[in-house]
């Protein structure tokens, strides 16, 4: 059984061929201060949940600055994700997404936070509006 608020290394996004179906195939949204690409689909094993954060060089020169936003997403991840695990559970299905950076200033924990809440119920609510009409693959 998983831990309640743990992340695990099976829960994070890391194989290249998954990674490009996310980008190929998946669906896309626009919430501060991220782009979120998520991908449903019905495959055996694994875990439910995979997610993928993204901070490009573009904007942020420094190694530092990129770790410090990947790892408040993480822990903002870490801490709100149970609803969006259970929904897609009782739903039977597999979740890959990615979390992509795209501000130019490093925020603070309440803003990536309120970013990552507002992504994951996103989320959730086109699971649960639809789960027939997502990308099956």
């Amino acid at each position: 059984m998983a831990k309640k608020y743990g992340f695990a290394r099976c829960e994070k996004l890391k194989s290249v061929v998954c990674i490009d179906k996310l980008f190929a195939s998946g669906r896309s949204f626009w919430t501060y201060p991220f782009s979120v690409y998520y991908r449903v689909y019905n495959e055996e094993g694994g875990a439910a949940c995979r997610m993928l954060v993204s901070v490009g060089k573009h904007y942020f020169k420094h190694a530092v600055d990129r770790n410090r936003l990947k790892r408040l997403v993480r822990e903002a991840y870490r801490l709100n994700k149970e609803s969006l695990v259970t929904a897609v559970n009782n739903a039977a299905l597999h979740l890959d997404f990615a979390l992509v950076y795209k501000s130019k200033e490093i925020a603070d924990y309440k803003t990536v936070e309120a970013g990552v809440r507002q992504a994951l119920s996103r989320i959730k609510e086109s699971l649960e509006k639809s789960p027939s009409n997502s990308t099956m693959a």
